[in-house]
């Protein structure tokens, strides 16, 4: 609109002042010049709360602009000044009440001045004034009344699609710790709770029922703040044990879900005054923890399909494919730091006869008794796998040979005491990387080691140095 005015008033007027023609000209380059700033800075990513600023103040350069055009023709007063009310409508739909406030006062301000250049004075002001912030009120008035719930809505639908849209480019794979993948999570979702569900703060708990202690997994707007008052509210502690949302005047606590060590809460100190009714905030609490839930359900059920994909059913231990994944990855280890890594093959001595005679019902709860055994005695550097049936291989980084031997010898002997009243034995081979052979080669040296275990009468653990078959 402003070009066209200003536009109109080269063709219609021969006195221009040109000062103020200039000024609209300035106010139409400024608008470009933000706009184009703005539009390099957020890349076309912006909030929606960003996008209504920068509305605002081109708005507010527009209205300015339209002041100087009025102000630079020799028409009587008030001949384009009505074309202002377009930018208060304008902000009435896309601003809040800050910016409405503003936008009407600073409006009012350009028609006094308008007003007082060309002449208005006493009783003639008044009138001119009383009646342009009576139809400035009005027009507010109406637009909040019709207008502006519709505007609320389509901002709130705008919000709780850039929220799912967020969480669907979260890159949930499982390589990752389940309680950093969910910090992930929250930490791109909650700034968007906001736009939702007007708040002042926003925090992530998991809380582990049998400890009842409260660990925060991320918080907004500040990410280091000590948010453990949040979890004192009494609506945290319905909302946990009615595992449904939660609100009173104050605060809004949502379950979340669930991650493996405990339940996910958000709570959400409120914005108030709060403008929307009960009914309103409830459906926008029930639909933000319905978002959350589905992304943090998508995360435990794809982080569970890699483990489950990754982990031997019956004892819980990495299987075969983990196993190759590892020892690749500790060669590089070794090849960088040039320090020693063993691998060791280790069997149950005639366990197919011992499953013939007890079941295999029984072997199965040998075969975990004997797998939580080398777990609990070897160090959290160590991997132990499942080979397959009764065979299982340790990866020892950082460990010669004779560590090794040392630490399957104690192995060997747990292993027997905690099943002597079975009469289960253990045979193992053990060998070191030469720092060149694959993983299969190494594999296989280890085995070949087991091999003379088993030939030299069981129960044993026979080495086999890199470089030799000895």
């Amino acid at each position: 609109m402003v070009p066209v005015l200003l536009s109109l008033t080269f063709v219609n007027h021969t006195s221009v002042r040109w000062g103020y023609m200039a000024a609209a000209v300035a106010c139409i380059a400024a608008s470009i010049a933000y706009q184009g700033v703005y539009t390099l800075v957020t890349r076309g990513e912006s909030s929606m709360t960003s996008q209504a600023n920068s509305w605002f103040i081109i708005a507010c350069l527009a209205l300015a602009g339209l002041a100087c055009i009025e102000l630079s023709t020799a028409t009587p007063a008030a001949l384009y000044t009505p074309a202002m009310l377009v930018g208060v409508i304008f902000v009435s739909i896309v601003g809040d009440r800050r910016m409405q406030l503003v936008v009407d006062m600073y409006a009012l301000a350009l028609i006094a001045l308008i007003g007082w250049v060309q002449g208005l004075r006493g009783g003639e002001f008044v009138v001119s004034m009383v009646i342009y912030a009576s139809t400035i009120a009005v027009v507010n008035f109406i637009c909040a009344r019709t207008v502006g719930s519709l505007t609320g809505q389509i901002n709130f639908s705008q919000a709780l699609d850039s929220l799912n849209d967020c969480f669907d480019e979260v890159d949930i794979d499982g390589s990752s710790p389940t309680s950093e993948t969910f910090a992930q999570i929250f930490s791109r979702g909650l700034p968007y709770v906001a736009c939702i569900l007007p708040a002042e703060r926003v925090a992530v708990f998991n809380r582990n029922r049998s400890l009842d202690r409260f660990t925060l997994v991320a918080s907004w707007p500040d990410l280091s703040a000590d948010c453990g008052d949040l979890t004192r509210v009494s609506v945290a502690a319905k909302a946990l044990a009615s595992n449904s949302v939660e609100l009173d005047p104050y605060y809004c606590a949502l379950p979340v879900g669930y991650a493996a060590d405990g339940e996910l809460i958000m709570v959400i100190e409120r914005t108030l005054p709060e403008v929307q009714s009960e009914a309103r905030t409830a459906e926008a609490a029930g639909l933000l923890a319905a978002s959350f839930l589905r992304i943090t359900s998508q995360a435990n059920f794809v982080t569970g399909l890699r483990t489950e994909s990754r982990t031997d059913p019956l004892t819980g231990l990495a299987n075969r494919r983990s196993l190759m994944e590892r020892i690749e990855m500790e060669m590089a280890h070794a090849l960088r730091s040039e320090t020693p890594l063993s691998v060791a093959m280790v069997d149950l001595d005639h366990f197919k006869d011992f499953n013939d005679q007890y079941g295999h019902v029984v072997g199965d709860t040998v075969l975990r008794s004997v797998s939580a055994m080398m777990v609990s005695n070897t160090r959290d550097q160590d991997l132990v796998a499942r080979y397959g049936g009764e065979e299982f291989c340790l990866v020892l980084p950082d460990t010669d040979l004779l560590g090794g031997h040392n630490l399957l010898e104690h192995l060997r002997s747990g292993g027997r005491d905690a099943t002597t009243d079975l009469g289960v034995t253990m045979s193992v081979g053990l060998t070191s990387w030469d720092g060149i052979e694959d993983p299969l080669t190494f594999i296989d040296r280890a085995d070949r080691a087991l091999y003379r275990a088993k030939n030299s009468g069981r129960d044993r653990v026979v080495s086999i140095a890199a470089y030799t078959d000895q």
